[in-house]
């Protein structure tokens, strides 16, 4: 006997829908951010308060301008609700967690469906007009974008519907089309149902003014009531992105009294709202660009508030709403929503008390604080009171904005190390950070942008670390990269060479290294210091790359040092290509009588094959084996097997990170002949390490000196 297959459903956990919702509504907005600034752009032309602005500009660019910006604000705003539940929609597709053996919803399909399901939406309301299309439908366009995808994954799945579907061997493309024709036909089919059964139900909230002044009779004005409900509203619209201002001009007219006509104390008196409350735009924002210039000194957070100021002088404040954002932000949920309200208060007790008197006059809502107080009130009175607001809204502001700036930093640090984790990790994978779509991607290629400009200024520069010999001489240097970046600070030398390396910076920057680190050998030089030994880091990517032998003979005449001054370093984290190119280079060095030493040496790739490529001066133990030499008797037996075969082929043995001289003793004993690390000194400025070599040379003379007198 068959039995019925029930739909699957899957029901995540409802607090982890709710952060897919919330988070997908929020990228929207600011993936839609370009259309929402260029509608402000023009909405502010169009509603330009001033006539004599309005006249520069018929000058300037025809009688046609005004038309021709209402025409750009209808092709934005006029589309956003539309645009929203296809971005939300895809955004949301984008977060649904994929299930081994299951196929996805791909965007593309789950944008499509919220299309269509938005157009039966909005259609039963009349006539499809840029009115029903924008604005006015933001919150039908979330609706639509949140609903589309919750209800199109159960149907995907759901076996009945699954009839049409082809084989899984077929052109992708094809088979997700064929796949969820059924699955989309019958969301629409129900979205129509719905649509339909909503529209004949229209809610009327007139009558509802004079309800209230009934019921509160003679002890209070319903004012007192209606116009803080109403601001409430109108912020917790905007807190979803919904226009607050269109959905109570468009629903509640009568409860609103507006300029011209006489006030009366049971309505809503518009002007009070739009002059003394949203002062600098839904929400009070000129408040918190106020509390942002204070608590801000840098980063995104101030460039955004230095980006809204213009348009918040004419109350046009969508770059904080969507920007920063205000949108859906749980860190100024309770400023953004209770401000308004509070700033309600003022002006009511000002009206009441008769303090306040209202100019039957209409100003254009792009008028901006302060002017608008003046000329909504004929005195200073108008304009004390917006002061207030003013003052009221960055105190409350400041201390949210304080906070946020304070996560915002500690994310973005969070943020950058995990770039910097990834830079080093994935650099030679094919999906290298610079290629990633996600945040890594965007700060990896940031970094990238900000290395290339940062090639011959002060924030690269060049780290000294001395390297001595078993009896405590100085015998040489190694020039060590650091970057100092204007935002993080230090960035760790891999991340920086990483970058290098990926990008296509690394034979820049190691000439760079390298003019610089012989420039200063031969400022060294003219203080006696030519006998040390100026080592080099190159990459094996340098390495491959044709003429590394003619730069460095060239650097070399540039600043008048001999070949065996300088001691090229080839680090073993990476492999060494094989190639005639590589293997061209390295003869030429050789030729050209500069030292070559391995760099990591037992760490990396194929080293003991590349002993038979050149001739090497020096073997760099990796650090890994002699910071735990004193604990692992493995790494002990690694490093003497090294030293071995260093010293039949006469090379040197450098040990890195050596601090104590305990390590240093057993690393002797080991075979290791030359060391480096805290034992003797950090990696020093230029100047400080002159002083350091000078002060060694001193100290080495005096007890050779003593040596000799003793004898």
């Amino acid at each position: 006997m068959l039995r019925r297959l029930p739909m699957p459903v899957d029901r995540p956990p409802a607090h982890k829908l709710c952060t897919a919702w919330i988070e997908a509504i929020r990228d929207a907005f600011v993936v839609l951010l370009p259309l929402t600034l260029f509608g402000v752009v023009a909405t502010v032309i169009v509603q330009f308060p001033w006539p004599i602005g309005r006249a520069w500009m018929a000058q300037s660019f025809g009688p046609g301008w005004a038309s021709a910006a209402e025409d750009i604000v209808r092709s934005t705003w006029g589309v956003l609700g539309l645009a929203l539940a296809i971005t939300v929609a895809a955004m949301l597709a984008q977060r649904a967690p994929r299930h081994p053996g299951r196929e996805p919803l791909p965007p593309i399909w789950v944008a499509i469906s919220a299309l269509v399901n938005f157009m039966l939406c909005v259609g039963p309301a009349g006539p499809l007009t840029t009115q029903a299309l924008g604005s006015a439908s933001i919150l039908t366009g979330i609706a639509v974008g949140l609903a589309t995808p919750t209800l199109l994954w159960p149907l995907a799945r759901w076996r009945p519907l699954a009839r049409l579907a082809v084989g899984y061997d077929s052109n992708p493309v094809f088979f997700h089309a064929i796949r969820l024709t059924l699955p989309i036909a019958v969301l629409g089919v129900a979205v129509k149902l719905a649509a339909d059964f909503a529209w004949r139900f229209p809610l009327s909230v007139a009558g509802w003014p004079e309800a209230i002044q009934r019921w509160l009779g003679s002890r209070l004005d319903a004012d007192w009531i209606m116009t803080p409900a109403l601001t409430l509203l109108h912020q917790v619209l905007w807190l979803f992105g919904v226009p607050g201002g269109k959905v109570v001009n468009t629903h509640f007219p009568a409860w609103l009294t507006n300029a011209g006509t006489p006030p009366s104390h049971d309505h809503v008196l518009l002007p009070l709202l739009t002059g003394f409350v949203h002062l600098g735009g839904s929400g009070a924002t000129m408040g918190l660009l106020i509390a942002m210039a204070i608590a801000v000194r840098d980063g995104p957070t101030r460039r955004l508030a230095q980006l809204s100021w213009l348009p918040a002088m004419f109350n046009v404040n969508e770059l904080l709403l969507f920007g920063l954002p205000l949108v859906l932000n749980p860190r100024f949920v309770l400023p953004f929503l209770l401000l308004p309200v509070l700033l309600t208060v003022p002006p009511l007790i000002a009206l009441h008390a008769g303090w306040l008197t209202l100019l039957p006059v209409q100003i254009p809502w792009t008028t901006p604080v302060l002017v608008s107080g003046w000329l909504l009130t004929g005195s200073w009175v108008g304009v004390a009171l917006q002061l207030l607001g003013l003052v009221i809204s960055t105190l409350v502001y400041l201390p949210f904005v304080r906070r946020n700036e304070a996560e915002r930093q500690a994310r973005r640090v969070l943020e950058f190390h995990d770039a910097s984790a990834a830079i080093v990790a994935d650099g030679q994978r094919a999906d290298s950070p610079l290629r990633r779509a996600d945040h890594v991607g965007v700060i990896a290629r940031g970094l990238l942008q900000d290395l290339e400009r940062s090639i011959g200024t002060p924030g690269l520069w060049l780290a000294y670390q001395p390297q001595h010999a078993l009896d405590g001489r100085a015998i040489g240097v190694e020039a060590l990269l650091r970057w100092t970046h204007p935002g993080y600070g230090a960035v760790r030398t891999d991340v920086a060479i990483a970058l290098a390396e990926q990008g296509g910076l690394i034979s820049r920057l190691g000439e760079r290294v390298l003019d610089e680190a012989c420039a200063c050998k031969a400022r060294w030089n003219e203080r006696g210091l030519e006998a040390l030994t100026m080592s080099v880091n190159v990459s094996p990517q340098q390495l491959g790359e044709p003429g590394l032998a003619d730069t460095v003979a060239r650097v070399l005449r540039r600043h008048g040092l001999r070949p065996g001054e300088l001691e090229i370093e080839i680090t073993e984290s990476s492999g060494i290509p094989v190639s005639r190119v590589a293997d061209d280079n390295l003869a030429g060095l050789e030729a050209l009588g500069v030292r070559l030493a391995m760099d990591d040496f037992g760490m990396g790739h194929a080293s003991l094959l590349h002993l038979r490529r050149f001739r090497v001066s020096a073997i760099k133990i990796d650090g890994s084996l002699s910071r735990d030499v004193m604990a692992h008797p493995v790494s002990a037996d690694i490093i003497r097997a090294i030293a071995a075969l260093g010293h039949t082929s006469g090379a040197r043995v450098i040990a890195e990170f050596v601090e104590t001289r305990e390590q240093r003793d057993r690393l002797a004993a080991l075979g290791c002949s030359v060391f480096q690390g805290y034992l003797h000194s950090r990696a020093l400025p230029a100047e400080d390490c002159l002083d350091y070599l000078l002060d060694a040379r001193r100290h080495d003379a005096a007890r050779a000196s003593a040596d000799s007198d003793f004898r």
